[in-house]
């Protein structure tokens, strides 16, 4: 078993330092990607909140990537609701809506299910990479420095990773959910 999946299981039976080792950080940074540096404070608690709800549920996912959506939808929601809760910001929240960048704000669950249960069945070396990369957000360089390997070797996994999520997800999907690349 890998550490990604003893998340979970740590995670519904109480133990939490696995998360806030492993998951904590890429969520608190999706969260400051779409509230701003300046709302730091409203990112950790939308991250809080979103692990409050995950715990209510804890025994209902079937999966870490099923628990991990569900965090990121959470946190997602909890976004949108402070951006309308701030009537200054309402042109701001139907652009962010509306952009491409923001498009978890579309996909819905049932679509980002798929996206993770096809992850979950990519090569370690290959899902590890595409995590690190488009979950978290984190540049090739970085990858390469924290995995040890090359910058190279990082492209060739992101690649593969790519092409294994295009023969598994059903074409319209795929190009809907990367055709930012």
């Amino acid at each position: 078993m890998n550490w990604n999946a003893q998340i979970l299981i740590d995670f519904q039976r109480g133990k939490l330092d696995l998360l806030y080792r492993n998951v904590y950080p890429g969520l608190i940074l999706y969260a400051i990607k779409y509230l701003g540096e300046e709302s730091e404070f409203l990112a950790e608690d939308c991250v809080q909140n979103a692990i409050f709800s995950a715990w209510e549920r804890r025994n209902k996912f079937d999966s870490v990537y099923t628990f991990k959506a569900f965090l990121y939808m959470a946190i997602k929601n909890d976004i949108i609701s402070i951006h309308r809760k701030n009537s200054a910001r309402e042109r701001y929240v139907r652009e962010l809506e509306d952009a491409s960048c923001f498009a978890n704000s579309v996909i819905d669950q049932e679509a980002q299910t798929l996206l993770y249960s096809a992850i979950e069945e990519l090569p370690e070396k290959a899902r590890i990479v595409f995590e690190m990369s488009f979950m978290e957000g984190l540049k090739n360089v970085e990858i390469a420095e924290k995995l040890g390997l090359s910058d190279s070797s990082v492209k060739k996994y992101k690649a593969t990773a790519l092409d294994f999520l295009r023969k598994k997800l059903e074409p319209s999907l795929f190009l809907f959910l990367f055709s930012g690349l």
